[in-house]
């Protein structure tokens, strides 16, 4: 028996976002270190990462997304600070932090994580934080942290309203993402 398709929920970004954000990339994708970047059209909001999921839960994934997306109104939010996940002297993902209308996120990420744990499926491996992943470092020189933190992006502001069920496609040359479904949080 295979296993079902690779998934993640997210919320997608507005281009201006994707544009703000590949630029953040660019200052540091001259330096030597070997990062693998998430491509700009691949950059977005993961609410919860699924893994590979029973083909038979897609559409009741799909049903607890309909049902957040008519009671939850989309989060006003800006880009923020740069952040790292492990050490400054290794850090394993550099990413951007999220301001605004946080505690709403937070609130929509808690719900879905209730209902999906309600049709069965495993508990987030790790709790939610509000951040956008940039690049997974696989080799870096010291400072590559000290860098990433020195340049935050432009305060961009937008209301993330796409609320989108993802399969990820595991590829030699990267990852390759297909929207499966999305819906709009009301605004």
């Amino acid at each position: 028996m295979s296993a079902g398709p690779r998934l993640f929920i997210s919320l997608a970004l507005p281009e201006s976002w994707r544009r703000e954000l590949s630029l953040s990339q660019e200052q540091l994708s001259s330096r030597r270190d070997h990062v693998n970047w998430v491509r700009p059209e691949h950059l977005h909001l993961t609410l919860r990462f699924l893994g590979e999921t029973e083909e038979a839960l897609v559409p009741h994934v799909d049903a607890v997304l309909e049902q957040l997306a008519h009671s939850h109104k989309a989060p006003r939010l800006r880009l923020g600070e740069p952040g790292i996940f492990g050490s400054p002297a290794l850090p394993r993902v550099l990413w951007v932090g999220l301001t605004g209308e946080v505690e709403a996120l937070n609130l929509l990420a808690r719900q879905l994580e209730r209902r999906l744990r309600q049709l069965g499926l495993s508990p987030a491996e790790h709790g939610f934080k509000a951040h956008l992943s940039l690049g997974r470092v696989k080799r870096c020189r010291e400072d590559l942290a000290a860098a990433h933190l020195r340049h935050p992006p432009l305060p961009l502001e937008a209301g993330l309203e796409r609320l989108e069920l993802v399969e990820s496609l595991l590829r030699p040359q990267g990852p390759e993402y297909h929207v499966l479904t999305r819906h709009i949080l009301s605004t």
